[in-house]
Formats: C-alpha cells, structure tokens, sequence
C-alpha cells in the first residue's frame, strides 16, 4: 500500500483526562432531550444550528455564548443544538476543516488540530448541546463523549462502516439523504442505523444493539430541493413502511435546499424554516413526523475564500455561506413565536 506512517497521534484516554467531560457538559441530560424530541414525547421543535466549520476557535466561542443566552429565552417552545463541525467533506479538494488544517493558511497537522478541536468542544459543550458530522469514524475516539447529537453525512450516507457505527452510539444519530437526492438511500441509512450489526473495528470484533433514535435529514440533492410537502410526505411514508422505531424527520434549511440557481445563498434558509414551521403550526398531515430543522450560521452573514492568505477571523464562514447572528436570532426568536401559537 502507498501509506506512509508519519507519527502516532494523541491517546484519546489522555486527551480525555486533559479536556474531562464534567456536570457542566450535561451529555446524558441533553442525549435524553433530543431523544425525546425523536421519540415525539417532547413538543419542542430541534434547531441545529451554527457555523459550517467550526473555525476559528474565538469567534465559535462567541457564537456559542450568544446561542446558550437565546436559548434561555426561548426553551419552552425550541431546544438549540449547535453545530461544532470540525471535519468538511469536499466533493474534490479544498480546505478539510480545522481538525486535519487548523491553520488554513499552513500545511496540515493534524496532532495539533486533534487537540485545538478537542478543546474547542470541551469549551463550547460547557455553554449548548453539540451537533457533529461524522466524516471519518476512527476519529470517533476523541469527540463522541462530548456530542449530543451526530450526522451522517449525504456523502457517507451509504457506507456501510458509518451506519454500522452510528447503530452504536448512546445519542441521536440523522442520516442524509445522498447528494443526488435519494430519499430511498436515506430511509435505508436510518434502518441500518436503528438494526443491530457484527463487525470487526479496532482490530476487534464488535457488537451494536442498534440505534433507536436513528432519524432521516432531509437536503435536498442534485439541485432540486426536498422540502417540500411531496417529498417529506415521501419520507414519511417509506419509514412508516419499514416500521421504524421513532420515525422522525430534520429538514435541513441549507445545501440544495437553499439552492437560487447560481449556488447556496443563506438567505433561503429563512424560507425553508417558515415553510417548514408553517406546516407543523397548521398541523399538516405531512409534518407529523417533523422534529427539527438545520441551520448553517455564523456571526457574519455570507463567507470568504478558502484561498486565504488572510482570512476573516471575526466569525466569517470558510467554506459554506451562512446566515449572520442577527437574522439568526431574529429566525429563531420567530419560529419559537410560531411554535407557540
């Protein structure tokens, strides 16, 4: 193989020792919250929300800290989680995120990155739940004991190792439609995820018990959106096919769900969200299954290039734009609105 080991990177017993998951982090109280959601116990709409990569460190800090005094306002009608995403997926090349490049401006290096990223979310997990995707699965090591809530991204929707893992973990996992949009893939994705699976990992023979708060996300795929009544009336009906425990449904308010024909623009993730809440406000037959909606935000509205030299390090997204704080808070404080009338 065409491999070169460089060096051995952090033991997670020693980061986990360095950066300790303490009553602050809250982790089971905050798993059970958004289960119940899932389960439908909880009338509570879940917004996921915040910066597409969680970079850099100060201004994700800052955000978290404004997300934690929104949420003390509107918690009776929403729970916030707030989207800590350390690894990106690129359909070709581009800059990976701050766990492999935590400089974007200089080479990789990954065993500082390992070790910023797992201090960024000892930080943050103190003030909000955290959302994360899970890109590569042997770095689950390190920061599955601070999240709250994990996805399974459209480009990894498929592979047989994430949702082999992910029915293996004591938290809600949502699984994406791909990105050609195939909603069937998707509902296949959740069943893997909530069966029980035998396979080898860490040089180990593994048992799972299956995930009971496996869900669907959907977001939209080959340019179309799947938003829409139809297609969430579509999901809803394949997974109540299957008979899956907890049959949910997170619309995620960004990718091509936000498409306006030349890209992403933030702005229609309002629409998406006022759509959506919509729905379940009029208690449409085809939003029963609805428990949340996702939201790409930052403190800046919009983004910068990945190209640097110099980059923004005010809270001005690196790789998707995102909607700013301001019409942020506005959005949220207005679905809580919603969700109360």
């Amino acid at each position: 193989m065409s491999l070169t080991y460089s060096h051995k990177l952090h033991d997670p017993d020693v980061l986990a020792a360095e950066f300790p998951v303490t009553d602050a982090h809250a982790i089971n109280e905050r798993r059970a919250a958004i289960a119940a959601i899932i389960e439908g116990r909880d009338p509570r709409l879940m917004m996921i929300v915040g910066p597409c990569s969680a970079w850099p460190s100060r201004a994700v800090i800052e955000y978290a800290d404004r997300l934690a005094r929104l949420q003390e306002d509107v918690r009776e009608r929403v729970l916030l989680v707030m989207r800590c995403y350390i690894q990106k997926p690129r359909t070709t090349v581009g800059w990976p995120g701050p766990l492999n490049a935590p400089n974007p401006a200089a080479p990789v290096n990954i065993a500082r990155g390992i070790h910023e990223c797992t201090k960024l979310m000892h930080d943050v997990g103190q003030r909000v739940p955290l959302a994360d995707e899970m890109l590569f699965t042997h770095n689950a090591d390190y920061f599955t004991r601070m999240l709250s809530y994990v996805a399974i991204g459209a480009r990894s929707a498929e592979d047989m190792e994430h949702r082999y893992i992910g029915s293996g973990l004591d938290m809600p996992v949502g699984v994406k439609n791909t990105t050609g949009g195939d909603i069937g893939i998707g509902v296949n994705g959740v069943q893997s995820v909530q069966s029980p699976h035998t396979f080898a990992f860490h040089q180990h023979e593994v048992s799972t018990s299956g995930n009971p708060h496996a869900h669907l996300v959907l977001r939209g795929g080959g340019g179309r959106s799947n938003y829409d009544p139809q297609s969430i009336a579509l999901a809803q009906n394949l997974l109540l096919d299957k008979k899956l425990a907890n049959p949910s449904i997170v619309i995620d308010a960004s990718h091509d769900n936000s498409m306006n024909g030349h890209g992403k623009d933030p702005e229609l993730q309002e629409m998406v969200v006022h759509s959506v809440v919509e729905g379940i406000r009029r208690n449409r037959e085809e939003y029963r299954l609805v428990s949340g909606v996702m939201l790409e935000s930052f403190l800046k509205h919009g983004k910068q290039s990945d190209k640097g030299p110099v980059y923004d390090m005010d809270g001005l997204s690196i790789t998707d734009p995102c909607l700013g704080w301001e019409r942020t808070e506005t959005l949220i404080r207005e679905t809580a609105d919603a969700m109360s009338g």
